[in-house]
């Protein structure tokens, strides 16, 4: 056998991704997550800040997540007996909700985590407040000893849990704000929201973070584009005479500069030896369109959207790529909803609020009536048909075949099945004949 075929079997025997070689010099190794995270967070959230601003790839990844996570508003369906306490308290949990979810959400994809500070107003009601991130003192750490420590503000106890936020009195960078030491909030009184993506990861890191840098480069190519595109329309002639003439140019009769303009329809007659040639600026930018689009889907990728959604290019896109690539989004879409919003917010942010209302008397305290006000659940946004008649058809049959219930057909749209079934019964008794068919009893 040949030595060197011998000696390339041998170095690639065994996992090639532990191995080593001149093929793996200079790459990228990532041996402590949770620090290097850490570390990331800050300038990783300016640069996520400043291209969700300022360009417009970076808007759209914010807003097309805030759009599919939040939607046109989560609905909440106390688990009450009682119709009218159930209709109070959807109604006044809705209330309390509704201004903070868009905000949140934005927060969450831009800065990588989401702080709530649940506080009591003068009367007594939940006034839960949305905090800047870096005002939760990310320059805090430090051992407390008997295994208590700080790290990047947030305090754990010798048992590996939460207990405490240290939270400067006024964010970074506001106008009225000045240094001063942290205050401690009990891990009671806050919610911290954010999608971690090692064990031990003690705060969030921008949704930005893997197309960072590639979405810098490519808004600056794009403005290279656009500038070669401009120069592109300032045409320049250069005119070559062998005698150092004007090459058949008249020169102008007042005794100014050549007259070298060229009208549409003009001739000139050049004399032997003359030439006149112009530059060609720009040449390749159709290339460069293609390869930007390119980018577009790496970025596109990079921060879970399809790049239809990203870019709302839809010429290469037919019903069953769009379908598809819709489908793969809304099942990762459903994750975070489940896990971020409804299990890190919804859900906590529901139990304080009626353990809130009980010990202000608004609701009954006893134990026994308190479960049923703390049952609830939580109806995400719906999505939209990709094709209306084809769909529903589909989940009429898988209705039909008992492969899915009512409940879960009208939940993935984002109604309430009650709801539904309440308004269908009230359009049945205002005229019966426009119905196909009445609510189960």
């Amino acid at each position: 056998m040949n030595p060197f075929a011998q000696m390339r079997r041998w170095f690639r025997s065994g996992i090639e991704a532990g191995g080593g070689g001149r093929r793996w010099q200079g790459a990228q190794m990532l041996y402590a997550p949770q620090q290097s995270a850490l570390a990331a967070r800050g300038p990783a959230k300016a640069r996520a800040a400043a291209l969700a601003i300022n360009t417009p790839w970076g808007a759209r990844i914010v807003e097309a997540w805030a759009a599919a996570l939040v939607g046109k508003g989560w609905q909440v369906r106390a688990g009450h007996p009682d119709a009218e306490a159930r209709r109070a308290l959807n109604e006044g949990f809705e209330a309390l909700l509704a201004p903070m979810l868009v905000p949140l959400v934005r927060a969450l994809v831009r800065d990588g985590e989401a702080f709530v500070h649940l506080r009591l107003a003068v009367d007594g009601t939940l006034r839960p407040k949305l905090l800047p991130a870096d005002q939760i003192d990310p320059a805090l750490s430090r051992d407390l000893g008997n295994g208590g420590r700080i790290i990047a503000g947030v305090e754990f106890d010798a048992e590996e849990q939460v207990v405490a936020y240290h939270v400067l009195r006024e964010a970074p960078g506001s106008p009225f704000g000045a240094w001063g030491e942290a205050i401690r909030i009990p891990a009671v009184d806050m919610l911290h929201i954010f999608d971690s993506h090692h064990p031990g990861q003690v705060r969030g890191l921008s949704w930005f973070a893997p197309v960072l840098l590639k979405l810098r480069d490519r808004d600056e190519a794009s403005d290279a584009l656009l500038m070669a595109l401009k120069v592109q329309s300032l045409i320049t002639g250069f005119i070559s005479d062998p005698e150092g003439g004007a090459a058949g140019f008249d020169p102008d009769p007042a005794g100014g500069a050549v007259n070298v303009s060229l009208e549409p329809g003009a001739m000139r007659v050049l004399p032997p030896g003359a030439e006149v040639k112009f530059s060609t600026p720009g040449s390749g930018l159709a290339q460069a369109v293609d390869f930007l689009r390119a980018q577009d889907r790496e970025i596109a990728a990079g921060v879970g959207l399809t790049f239809e959604m990203l870019t709302g290019d839809l010429g290469e896109a037919n019903y069953s790529s769009a379908r598809v690539g819709l489908l793969d989004f809304r099942r990762r879409a459903e994750m975070l909803q489940r896990l971020l919003i409804e299990g890190q917010f919804l859900r906590p942010l529901w139990a304080r609020w009626i353990d809130i209302q009980a010990l202000s008397g608004a609701i009954a305290a006893e134990p026994s009536a308190l479960s049923d006000f703390r049952a609830v659940r939580f109806v995400p946004p719906g999505w939209q048909w990709v094709d209306p008649r084809n769909e529903v058809e589909a989940e009429v049959a898988v209705i039909a075949a008992g492969l899915k219930s009512r409940e879960e057909v009208v939940a993935a749209r984002g109604r309430d099945i009650d709801e539904l079934d309440a308004e269908r019964a009230r359009d049945l008794a205002r005229d019966p004949a426009t119905q196909t068919g009445a609510p189960p009893k």
